[in-house]
């Protein structure tokens, strides 16, 4: 079995508090679990994307720098409203903490405008620091990525969950697929632009509907335009565990013909990892 790397995780103290272990109505140590089923499945590395825009995981981003102490398969990016964005002492900290990269969640106007407003001190310095920029976006929001990657095109954007296309029920057809998807291909453009294969349960309909057939035009679109060298397996934890089991959000792969063996063992794992090992130190 080759070596794994997931690229998108979460965790946060106490566990996500919409996760299916928090039935439990208790604290959960959502890394040790992680860990376990590392161990079980060759995960060699995870990103941790920061989620702090709520409450009870305002402290998410000291809680990593924890983390990064503790597990050596811990790779955080650090969240950031956009309105809010990172300054230069800010960055050096985190690098200093462990951080590879930071997160942004751009849904709105608002949240797009903030983005665009972000100095161009910040964004070359994460191109210097070879940085990933994880984002979660939807539909016209990726627009904004068009300017910012114009002015900046070696930056390490990592699109999650396919970018959130349109939710099926059934496989669409390839012109309606490439069409839904139509923002995040244009990003193909722009080499170090990447795209993680997470999330299939948002994708189809119903979400437990493994392994999401309804979803698969959407990865040939992107196998089309990015190339297997640019898609990242990413598992979505812990919030996957409410649809699936963790080897089900990489072995959809296997039943997928129109993916190659190399094709997965990059996907699964050998794209991320170089990417990681790529970072600044």
């Amino acid at each position: 079995m080759s070596d794994r790397a997931d690229a998108h995780i979460h965790l946060f103290e106490g566990g996500y508090q919409n996760s299916f272990m928090k039935r439990l109505n208790r604290p959960v140590d959502e890394a040790v679990v992680y860990a376990s089923l590392a161990n079980d499945h060759g995960v060699k590395a995870a990103l941790i994307v920061g989620y702090a825009d709520v409450p009870w995981a305002a402290e998410n981003t000291r809680y990593l720098t924890q983390m990064v102490a503790e597990y050596d398969w811990v790779y955080p990016a650090a969240y950031f409203d956009p309105s809010e964005p990172p300054t230069i002492e800010a960055l050096a900290q985190l690098h200093a903490d462990g951080f590879v990269g930071v997160s942004f969640y751009i849904f709105g106007p608002e949240r797009v405008d903030a983005l665009l407003a972000i100095s161009d001190e910040v964004w070359q310095w994460l191109v210097s620091g070879r940085w990933l920029v994880s984002v979660n976006s939807k539909g016209d929001d990726w627009n904004a990525w068009q300017d910012v990657l114009g002015r900046h095109p070696e930056l390490r954007l990592v699109a999650s969950h396919l970018g959130l296309p349109p939710r099926q029920a059934e496989a669409p057809g390839p012109e309606e697929a490439r069409s839904a998807m139509a923002n995040v291909l244009s990003l193909a453009e722009f080499p170090q632009s990447r795209v993680k294969l997470s999330g299939f349960y948002a994708l189809s309909d119903p979400g437990h509907d493994y392994p999401h057939r309804a979803a698969w035009p959407y990865v040939e679109a992107l196998l089309d335009a990015f190339g297997a060298g640019r898609l990242l397996w990413a598992s979505d934890y812990s919030p996957c565990l409410d649809c699936l089991t963790f080897p089900q959000t990489y072995d959809l792969f296997s039943k997928m013909p129109f993916l190659t063996d190399d094709d997965r063992t990059r996907i699964e794992g050998s794209n991320l990892l170089a990417l990681l090992e790529d970072v600044e130190n």
